[in-house]
């Protein structure tokens, strides 16, 4: 595969990602946390990140490992890893209702469509795994949308219009549930229609899950990191629904920029796989990918730490300090999240994956003790602080260790020119908005400055990459 067709898959995926994300979170998902409110959001944040948590068990790494063995080209009998797939769907949704269980979590309607939801995403990935294994990199782009384009379609109505019946969480989750199960519908005809699906040697289910474990550990203990404060705030902390509701308006400002970092890691892996023997070709794509994502982190973290106010007024209506506060250090993490990303997916790819999960662990560790000392008292501030620190201890160590086990030297170079551009971004954002009041126009700028930066940057690296990394 010539590197123009991931790059070109890449574009795609990034390009409608940015088109239609953005609407169904900032127009569709917030919408509906601020028709229901803070509390009522916050508790079915608190059960998003429980289920969110236990999802590993659902996939216990069989939609990794079927990605990077087809990426290898190695013999698998996806349609055997399938069966075993329904078998982990049952235990995962079995694991979620017990721990709510004793978790004392008493809304079961709100629990069951949000596990139904879960298991049907579980699916979608592992067929999209599948898609992307093959390098049908524009397929798995649109894909990658088709639920949330449905979604914007089908709640635009009820939420901006008075022509149809109020909406609630129920009914939210209900349409989404319908989206999700249409998603899942299309990415198999398609797999159907290009046979993608393998019947090859069966293998042990024992020695199934001795190749997976590893895939299915990274992927719970990244859950945890991601996911427990959520649930933990607001069961533990005093005014936990509210503070969760505040965490999760922090929270989704990261996710929405996470996006891209989360979709660029789901094409690098499998081509990574397939050309890691090639390490001109690794060592360009993950420059490229680690400057277009950096270029983009820079202008959204300088954007919020000097606009979080108007961000928080435009968005949810409120002009609560610490709820600003909370905002500026959600997205603070973004880099740090890409780092994760890019190197995280190197390891993977490269099967380095003892050393990915040690980095994990302690991770998961320094993230739990932290929001054990902060978060009774700080709250969503407190969660902010401890994702904060550990996300960038996880970023850097795996940063490091990926760079030495791929024998790709990092220049620090590249650290100057991140800090100085966005150091220049902030500085000119700050003053600018005493001199130019229109925000819009603040922005716009903010925009060109970081386009020109990553057009500087991919111009470098395509005359001599091997002198800035």
């Amino acid at each position: 595969m010539k590197p123009s067709m991931y790059f070109k898959g890449l574009t795609w995926l990034i390009l409608l990602n940015l088109m239609v994300k953005p609407v169904w979170i900032f127009f569709i998902d917030r919408q509906v946390q601020n028709r229901v409110g803070l509390e009522d959001y916050g508790k079915y944040f608190s059960v998003l990140n429980l289920s969110l948590v236990l999802l590993s068990i659902s996939d216990a790494g069989l939609s990794t490992m079927l990605n990077q063995r087809l990426a290898h080209r190695t013999p698998v009998n996806s349609i055997q890893l399938l069966q075993v797939k329904f078998f982990l769907l049952v235990l995962y949704s079995m694991s979620v209702c017990f721990i709510a269980w004793l978790a004392h979590l008493n809304s079961w309607q709100l629990i069951f469509y949000v596990l139904f939801i879960q298991v049907l995403i579980s699916v979608f990935v592992f067929l999209r795994s599948i898609i992307t294994a093959h390098q049908y990199f524009t397929a798995d782009a649109w894909l990658s949308v088709i639920d949330k384009m449905l979604m914007i379609l089908l709640c635009g109505p009820l939420l901006y219009t008075s022509f149809f019946i109020p909406i609630s969480l129920i009914i939210f989750l209900k349409i989404q549930a319908i989206c999700t199960f249409l998603a899942v519908f299309l990415a198999g005809i398609y797999i159907l229609s290009k046979r993608l699906m393998v019947q090859g040697e069966k293998e042990k289910i024992n020695s199934i899950f001795y190749h997976t474990w590893p895939f299915a550990l990274i992927i719970f203990l990244m859950s945890v990191h991601y996911r427990l404060d959520g649930f933990l705030l607001e069961r533990f902390h005093p005014d936990g629904a509210r503070q969760a509701g505040m965490y999760a308006a922090g929270y989704r400002l990261l996710d929405a920029g996470n996006m891209v970092g989360y979709l660029a890691a789901s094409f690098l892996v499998p081509f990574l796989a397939r050309h890691q023997a090639n390490q001109d070709l690794v060592t360009q794509a993950v420059l490229k990918t680690r400057h277009v994502l950096f270029s983009f982190a820079i202008g959204l973290v300088s954007f919020s730490f000097v606009f979080a106010p108007w961000v928080q007024q435009l968005l949810y209506h409120s002009a609560d300090p610490y709820f600003s506060r909370v905002i500026q250090l959600c997205v603070a993490a973004l880099p740090a999240y890409y780092l994760v990303h890019i190197y995280g997916s190197m390891l993977t790819a490269s099967a380095n994956l003892k050393v990915f999960i040690k980095i994990l662990v302690l991770t998961v560790v320094l993230n739990v003790i932290l929001n054990w000392l902060l978060l009774p008292t700080y709250g969503a501030l407190g969660c902010g602080m401890a994702a904060l620190v550990s996300q960038y201890f996880c970023g850097i160590s795996v940063c490091l260790s990926a760079t030495k086990k791929m024998k790709i030297t990092f220049d620090h170079r590249s650290i100057l020119v991140y800090l100085l551009s966005a150091g220049f971004l902030w500085a000119l954002l700050f003053w600018g908005r005493m001199i130019l009041p229109n925000v819009w126009m603040l922005l716009a700028i903010a925009i060109i400055i970081c386009i020109v930066l990553l057009g500087s940057l991919l111009g470098f690296v395509n005359k001599n990459f091997i002198l800035l990394r």
